[in-house]
């Protein structure tokens, strides 16, 4: 911002050197007169930047000249412009899709498959995260329906993408939805993470429900800020993202990866993520992916050190 305004007070100074004579030819109209006027000053052959400072910018022998205009004047010229250009220049909101996140082929990859869900997915993601691919590293397809499969398959990934297929009672009807880890899935006995996990539903009628603080609970509501930081919980007998006083989740997995549930959670905001009837579900598909560069290939958590995990001589 700084350095279009810098830009605009020496394009205002330029159109100063005109005479009254010369300023009633032009017709600003818009963005584009504007700027088409200030090249056809600055690239005409008789232009001199030199001139223009040593005329403008410096007074000389006490003369009356006009000056480079003031920092106050060309604030006050540059709000004026702004108002002008909101009250009648179009607004263009770029509504292209963002490209659709890549993933490393030959895997097989079901659930991410469609570009849109993809599409989503990138924008979504923290910014630090979004020129990264995709990389299977657990499905229920290939690894097992368990949660111990899961947690080992996942132990050792940060910033993993969990997508679930909740079967709806219509089989021609399925519904994507699914969570974002910011730390590995382990067995844990508290609530982890931060926040900067989200829920999600993929498809259809895409929404995310990213995570947010409240900053209007006092010390006598420490019992809810508690339930609402619970981004993750990972119990051997379920997992799950979000929490309630009830007992209820923002998105639940069984032990066996067969039964779901999804209820709106405090500081995701989120609607019942299979859908507002469907609070309860049947699982289908689950897959997990961890996040790899574009530019290199690896992980953007780095290399694992394997010795970290070999506890076998402690």
């Amino acid at each position: 911002p700084d350095g279009c305004k810098a830009i605009f007070r020496l394009s205002l100074s330029l159109v100063g050197l005109l005479s009254k004579k010369e300023l009633k030819t032009i017709n600003f109209t818009d963005a584009t007169s504007w700027w088409n006027a200030i090249k056809a000053i600055t690239l005409s052959p008789t232009f001199s930047f030199q001139k223009h400072l040593d005329k403008k910018v410096y007074p000389r022998f006490g003369k009356a000249t006009r000056r480079y205009p003031k920092r106050r004047v060309l604030s006050r010229m540059i709000r004026y412009n702004e108002q002008w250009a909101l009250d009648n220049m179009p607004v263009y909101i770029d509504q292209t899709p963002p490209k659709p996140m890549g993933y490393i082929p030959g895997k097989p990859i079901i659930l991410a498959k469609p570009a849109s869900v993809r599409s989503n997915l990138v924008k979504w993601l923290p910014v630090a995260l979004k020129s990264t691919k995709l990389d299977l590293i657990y499905s229920t397809e290939n690894d097992g329906r368990s949660l111990s499969s899961f947690y080992e398959k996942c132990k050792r990934t940060k910033h993993t993408i969990v997508l679930i297929e909740a079967m709806t009672k219509s089989s021609n009807n399925k519904v994507i939805i699914g969570m974002f880890a910011s730390q590995s899935w382990n067995v844990h006995p508290t609530s982890y993470g931060d926040g900067e996990c989200f829920l999600f539903r993929a498809d259809p009628d895409a929404k995310c429900f990213h995570w947010t603080p409240d900053f209007s609970s006092g010390f006598d509501d420490i019992e809810n800020q508690v339930i609402r930081e619970q981004f993750m919980v990972a119990r051997n007998e379920y997992l799950a993202m979000g929490a309630n006083a009830d007992g209820t989740n923002g998105l639940r997995l069984d032990q066996d990866l067969n039964q779901g549930e999804s209820y709106p959670a405090l500081g995701f905001g989120n609607e019942p993520l299979a859908g507002e009837n469907m609070k309860s579900f049947e699982v289908g598909t689950v897959e997990v992916y961890r996040l790899v560069r574009d530019v290199d290939g690896k992980a953007v958590d780095g290399e694992v050190d394997d010795s970290v995990w070999n506890l076998g001589g402690m």
